[in-house]
């Protein structure tokens, strides 16, 4: 009878532990704005350190892309609570980057979390950084081209 019951016990505790850790997820929605056309696509990069922030693919968390409707896109995620910084692409050529001048400077539009002034170089994850909880998980972000 031992050998059944350790078993099942040990399914309920997985499942149980499982649904816990489901359960504090939240699902947070960007809305981004801004937009100079339609053409291209939207990516939306979300990070939880400075590393390879605001452009590195390998190191976001998650990476999606959307299609722009009406000069605006949206998104819908599922995150553990905490810091993030997210950072936004308009990818109009279909490149999967950000395509710059020979000195640096974006020629498509760009924009992060906070929507903090852009000056010579690109936003900061401090600067950029948002907390995620269960009152703070909508976004809107407006994007730059300079």
């Amino acid at each position: 009878m031992t050998k059944s019951f350790l078993p099942v016990l040990l399914i309920c505790l997985f499942a149980l532990f499982g649904k816990t850790l489901a359960s504090d997820s939240l699902t947070v929605h960007v809305k981004i704005e801004g937009f100079k056309s339609n053409d291209g696509i939207c990516r939306l990069l979300l990070f939880k350190n400075k590393k390879g922030f605001p452009d590195s693919h390998k190191d976001a968390e998650i990476v999606l892309n959307g299609n722009i409707h009406g000069k605006t896109a949206e998104f819908s995620f599922t995150v553990m609570p905490g810091k993030y910084a997210i950072s936004i692409l308009h990818d109009e050529n279909l490149n999967k980057k950000i395509d710059k001048t020979w000195y640096g400077k974006p020629k498509e539009g760009f924009g992060t979390s906070n929507n903090p002034k852009v000056g010579f170089s690109p936003p900061g994850f401090e600067g950029s950084a948002v907390n995620i909880d269960e009152k703070n998980n909508y976004f809107t972000i407006t994007l730059n081209y300079l």
